[in-house]
């Protein structure tokens, strides 16, 4: 029961997730606005609650995912700017504190010219490459990218892609376009854009998300299914700065 109390609040954490530019300032926030939103994820009954908050800073954005359980701790957070419609990490830091202990950093220095990746509690220098992104940040990446598209056409992205750092890896991850859902949440029947993520033909996972455009493309569902399990995040409330 343990363990999977943190195997929740792991995933849950991992759902919700360049060149130095000038820090956004409120003001040009319309690209990200801020906000505060709570997540409920579910599996074999228990329920783990998640908070989630984007606010402005002088450096340009962070972002902070935190939950907690009788037994388990977790603590997230990601600083970045915007670069246009482009996010570029500053740095990232994951914290699990439960029988089990996990840390994990990522530092970007695009003027050294490399991304410095810490887990499992080894340091992994990557050569620097534009457009990776930590694992937090990637969903505002999301955002970002469905926001742009909407600007263009009435038409969702058919595929959208990122890379990720993880350690010493630095992954490629592919969402593709399933199609329009209507949710139905405690803030009322939500109409989501549905992705889920490319796997290999044998892959027994299967991971999706649905996004909605008028809650300024916050993610309202998630569902991740292996074996005969399944792990669902669902949005609960949000506010959402104006």
């Amino acid at each position: 029961m343990r363990l999977l109390t943190t195997g929740l609040l792991v995933f849950a954490s991992a759902c919700i997730g360049t060149i130095t530019a000038p820090a956004v300032s409120a003001a040009e926030g319309a690209a990200l606005a801020p906000y505060k939103a709570t997540y409920i994820t579910k599996a074999m009954g228990m329920k783990v609650r998640i908070e989630r908050e984007l606010v402005t800073t002088d450096e340009g954005y962070r972002l902070t995912s935190n939950g907690k359980s009788m037994l388990a701790k977790i603590n997230e957070s990601a600083r970045f700017r915007l670069d246009g419609e482009d996010v570029q990490g500053i740095d990232y830091q994951y914290q699990l504190k439960s029988v089990v202990r996990r840390k994990r950093e990522v530092i970007f220095l695009p003027e050294a010219g490399v991304i410095n990746s810490f887990k499992k509690g080894e340091w992994t220098e990557h050569k620097w490459s534009e457009g990776v992104l930590d694992q937090l940040s990637q969903q505002e990446q999301l955002r970002l990218d469905l926001k742009s598209a909407a600007q263009t056409s009435d038409v969702p992205p058919d595929t959208l892609e990122f890379r990720v750092v993880d350690g010493p890896r630095i992954k490629d991850r592919t969402l593709k376009f399933v199609g329009q859902e209507t949710l139905s949440t405690p803030m009322g029947d939500v109409l989501s854009l549905h992705y889920k993520q490319l796997r290999s033909p044998t892959a027994t996972r299967r991971s999706a998300v649905w996004i909605a455009p008028s809650l300024d493309y916050l993610m309202v569902r998630t569902q991740h299914i292996e074996d005969d399990s399944t792990i669902e995040i669902s949005l609960e409330s949000a506010t959402i700065a104006p």
